[in-house]
């Protein structure tokens, strides 16, 4: 595609300098990419500035760049292949450029977000989908998976748009029929997403994440609320879980947009939770549907699987979901790494999942410790370079239903381990202090917490759930919990 062309479909405001009318081969934001005939995106983030690289683009031959309007840059001679393409938000026109470049038409999208539950609920979806024997995707934390496999893992939840566009690109020439993406608070802040709308879009939950990145808890919520007031048409559904205490926002919102709301828990009005009440092996939910009452058993160690199974399946069936559809609540599995329960000759209770924040911490607890006949043992962590403030919250839930907590050390990126698990114990009581281990070396943390397992007791491995690696400073390097855990039991 001729570069005139692709930006004229474009709606962003630009403003051209130099230009050349070159065929576009591809569009990236990192540098390194960088061939003849691509565009390059120059983001300024909170580590690096694109700008400085488009000096190392003169050996290159029919180059544009997106670039800000306020950017001080100035082409020079050596520059005289480089189109300057200026925007006010180079982000968003990148990902306008991208949708347009990898053009792609799936029939229904799906868009979840939340601070907790939204890889459960993207998979939940997917595996009624398929059930269903429809070419169906979903794409978040766990990757890009199609036809019930893992096509490709990328580093974000929401992938960045060159990368998300490719996705969908590749899903519509395989005549993919739907797809659920997880909308993260920062892949919407940061425009991932733009031009696309979504049929539905879903409300999880709300509490406090990703602060080192928003600043503070209100631009936090209002990076979640664009999902409902960019991303939807006139005929957009909205799902939300009447429960949160954030879900009046949302209402709000979607209201001010006209939009159709299907919610579910105990205040809803669609799906209403009648009482919820738990027996052997799960939880008996009484519910109003239809002006009916109905009862169905649901196989889970918590609530918080109920919620995010009833998103799911509202999210699928919609105004259609009927007792029936209900009944197959108990055919779905949780996703790799959470609540993932690990199957061992021992038949130790042994627990891996991804919580990692302090509310996400105090559902998984809650729930295992009603279940659990003897000492309930929890291995956290916390990573680097990610919010501080809930670093000592972490520890207080782990203390409040756990008998034994064991910190280790989780991504430490570039900050000092030590100084981190120094912040999840800060102004702890001593009578606190006698049930925490500190153990650094992640592995050895998960070998001793092993050793002190009797028959009933439970063992939760948090932080990391699916994830296959360890990050310390700027290596990456293989690690698994659920391997880590496997291998260990091997030699007992």
């Amino acid at each position: 595609m001729k570069l005139k062309e692709l930006l004229k479909r474009c709606n962003t405001n630009l403003v051209l300098e130099n230009f050349n009318n070159f065929t576009v081969k591809d569009i990236s934001s990192d540098s390194r990419l960088i061939k003849s005939n691509y565009i390059f995106a120059a983001i300024s983030g909170t580590k690096d500035n694109g700008e400085k690289y488009i000096k190392d683009f003169s050996k290159f031959k029919n180059i544009a760049v997106i670039i800000s309007k306020k950017s001080k840059f100035n082409l020079k001679k050596r520059h005289n292949d480089i189109t300057l393409i200026k925007t006010h938000n180079v982000r968003k026109l990148l990902s306008e450029i991208t949708s347009i470049f990898y053009k792609s038409f799936i029939p229904e999208k799906i868009a979840i977000t939340g601070t907790n539950g939204k890889t459960s609920v993207c998979d939940y979806t997917r595996q009624i989908w398929e059930k269903e024997n429809l070419e169906v995707a979903s794409i978040g934390t766990l990757g890009l998976i199609f036809k019930k496999k893992k096509v490709e893992t990328p580093n974000l939840t929401t992938p960045d748009p060159t990368l998300f566009n490719k996705y969908l690109n590749f899903l519509s020439k395989r005549k993919c029929k739907k797809v659920i993406i997880e909308a993260s608070s920062i892949g919407l802040d940061q425009e991932r997403l733009y031009p696309h709308q979504f049929n539905k879009v879903a409300f999880t939950n709300l509490t406090q994440d990703h602060l080192d990145y928003h600043k503070n808890f209100l631009n936090y919520k209002r990076s979640k609320s664009l999902l409902f007031q960019s991303h939807v048409s006139k005929n957009s559904v909205s799902v939300i879980n009447s429960d949160d205490k954030f879900s009046k926002y949302f209402f709000k919102i979607c209201k001010s947009r006209n939009l159709k709301v299907l919610d579910f828990g105990k205040k809803a009005d669609f799906f209403k939770f009648l009482s919820l009440k738990k027996r052997d092996k799960g939880f008996e939910l009484k519910y109003f549907l239809k002006k009916k009452v109905g009862v169905v058993f649901i196989e889970c160690f918590s609530e918080y699987e109920i919620y995010n199974k009833i998103c799911a399946l509202i999210l699928v069936y919609g105004k259609q979901l009927n007792f029936k559809n209900l009944n197959s609540i108990n055919l779905l599995h949780n996703p790799a790494g959470r609540l993932e329960k690990l199957k061992n000759k021992h038949n130790l209770n042994i627990f891996i999942d991804y919580a990692h924040t302090p509310d996400a911490l105090k559902n998984l607890l809650k729930g295992l410790k009603r279940n659990c006949k003897g000492r309930l043992l929890s291995i956290i962590g916390c990573g680097g370079e990610r919010d501080k403030t809930k670093r000592p919250l972490m520890t207080k839930e782990a203390l409040t239903y756990s008998d034994c907590v064991i910190i280790t050390d989780d991504n430490p990126r570039n900050e000092n381990p030590s100084k981190i698990r120094k912040e999840m114990t800060k102004n702890l009581r001593e009578i606190d202090k006698k049930n925490i281990k500190e153990i650094a070396d992640r592995k050895k943390a998960i070998q001793y917490s092993i050793k002190l397992l009797n028959k009933n007791d439970f063992l939760v491995i948090t932080g990391k759930g699916h994830e296959n690696y360890q990050i310390y400073k700027d290596r990456k390097s293989f690690f698994s919990d659920k391997d880590t855990v496997l291998k260990f039991i091997g030699k007992l």
